[in-house]
């Protein structure tokens, strides 16, 4: 599994906004070929959001550069958020079950 982060700033006052938007953009992301998944984080005192999108491997994350990319302008743009980062990564663990023994 691979993870695209994107790091935001959004203006403290357009953060509900920002928020009440997250639906939407996951069947946005989840409506791209290889989604697997994604996870929003707000630091609602500052303003910095990051959103995780998972896929389910390095070529299918790289194939939906340019969705994503559209995604991230037309959402940025609606809550006039500044785009700070956007990092790929491997990911070599994930959640586990509480209680589960592998």
């Amino acid at each position: 599994m691979f993870a695209r982060v994107s790091r935001y700033e959004v203006p403290r006052e357009m953060l509900a906004k920002d928020i009440a938007g997250v639906e939407a953009t996951k069947k946005r992301v989840a409506a791209i070929p290889g989604s697997v998944g994604m996870y929003y984080l707000v630091d609602p005192d500052s303003g910095k959001t990051m959103a995780i999108t998972l896929w389910e491997s390095e070529q299918a994350m790289r194939e939906s550069e340019a969705a994503a990319s559209r995604v991230r302008e037309e959402t940025s743009a609606a809550v006039s958020s500044t785009l700070i980062a956007v990092e790929r990564y491997d990911v070599v663990a994930k959640p586990w079950t509480p209680g589960a023994t592998s």
